[in-house]
């Protein structure tokens, strides 16, 4: 006891020692008590804190809320040994407790950062809409939690009031803007996007100016990235979306119904009135005399004479659309209470366009485009049964043909 008690008394009386004694001495108590945390609190107290959870529930969360809270004891434990120094030089007082400001709002920014990303783990999980993001609203928060913190540590750097900083900051204010305007775009464009729920997780979006079509992976405070059809990943500033054209299917897949709107050319010369030549043919199609029957007013199509379809008029052509707009009803892979349209459109070189308008009863690609497909290879075969061409451009064939007719001999007379 003795010789503790003179150690004690040759430190107290050498300023050097002491002062390294005080050092070494708020070094082992902050290991201490890091290792106290890391040991006792995490690993008993959180366990005994939270056994009453259900054993399907993990605590992973719990683990990382309870390391971060951590982090602050330490901290605390070295301001307050400090305190009972009194044989510490006031310069390195200061600096000390400048250290353990600067680490305490460093750990702060850490723990509330770490609480965003729990809060926003947890709403993706528990929430009922699974395609909704707040990824943005969350780096926005991560933001000005550093903002805050860095504005602290200044703070206690200079030994100044936050609100000098802060007032301080409004001379800059101007340089800060013109550098970070992209940030700033990038946040008034998220905060526009996730309000207006305009864009979410999962929608499919198609972009022709950026030749992008694919589906929304993530929506981040900056950029959306996109998975595309060849799986191709692509990542788009958040502001284009405010300032680029783009298409959002989403609203077509929460109807149920997907539309068809495509034409396909007919010869103008082979439309013509009707006759009873022409009927014939065209009176073995199934289905076809609904639809005749309506045009003809309850007249038997047999009985008509030809020249009534001209003071009528009423062409193959005319025939044909209300036909095929009977034939698309009938259809169970065409949603019947939409729109069922067929029409004629502007002639043109190419002939006149015949535009079949409708909408399917499954918006999955394949199935719509085996809808789509069908459809038009039907009306491909059945126009010359109504006495119709379809128009297309001379191939090679055409050529041969005619190039065939020119050098065959006349016939004999």
């Amino acid at each position: 006891m003795a010789h503790l008690n003179h150690l004690l008394t040759f430190i107290e009386t050498n300023p050097a020692l002491s002062v390294g004694f005080n050092i070494m001495l708020l070094v082992v108590s902050g290991l201490f008590a890091h290792l106290m945390c890391k040991f006792l609190l995490i690993k008993v107290v959180r366990k005994a804190f939270f056994s009453s959870h259900k054993k399907d529930v993990p605590l992973e969360k719990d683990r990382r809320i309870a390391e971060k809270l951590s982090n602050f004891i330490p901290v605390i434990i070295v301001y307050y040994v400090l305190q009972f120094m009194p044989n510490m030089p006031p310069s390195l007082v200061a600096a000390i407790n400048t250290i353990c400001g600067i680490l305490f709002f460093v750990f702060v920014s850490v723990f509330f950062n770490e609480m965003l990303d729990i809060v926003n783990n947890s709403y993706l999980r528990k929430t009922k809409r699974k395609n909704h993001s707040i990824k943005g609203y969350i780096q926005i928060g991560k933001i000005l939690i550093h903002i805050i913190a860095a504005i602290m540590i200044l703070a206690v750097m200079s030994n100044k009031s936050p609100v000098i900083i802060i007032s301080s900051l409004g001379a800059v204010a101007a340089v800060l803007m013109l550098v970070f305007q992209h940030t700033l775009l990038s946040l008034v464009a998220n905060v526009q996007v996730s309000s207006n729920d305009v864009l979410q997780l999962g929608d499919w979006i198609e972009m022709p100016d950026k030749n992008l079509s694919g589906e929304v992976t993530d929506i981040a405070l900056h950029t959306i990235t996109i998975r595309n059809w060849d799986n191709t990943i692509s990542r788009i500033p958040t502001k284009n979306f405010l300032t680029e054209t783009y298409t959002n299917w989403q609203a077509m897949f929460s109807s149920g119904a997907r539309r068809i709107m495509r034409s396909i050319n007919i010869d103008q010369l082979s439309v013509n009135f009707l006759s009873q030549e022409m009927l014939a043919p065209i009176l073995t199609i199934r289905g076809v005399n609904e639809p005749l029957a309506k045009l003809l007013d309850g007249r038997d199509p047999m009985g008509v004479a030809d020249s009534w379809f001209i003071d009528n008029g009423l062409t193959n052509l005319t025939l044909f659309r209300h036909y095929l707009m009977a034939w698309l009803a009938e259809r169970p892979d065409i949603v019947k209470e939409m729109y069922i349209v067929v029409r004629a459109l502007k002639p043109s070189p190419s002939g006149v366009p015949l535009e079949i308008y409708c909408f399917t009863s499954s918006t999955l690609w394949m199935e719509y485009e085996n809808t789509q497909s069908a459809i038009f290879e039907y009306i491909t075969a059945i126009a010359g049964r109504f006495s119709l061409r379809l128009y297309q451009y001379p191939a090679g064939h055409d050529f041969w043909r005619l190039s065939q007719e020119s050098v065959r001999p006349p016939a004999d007379n």
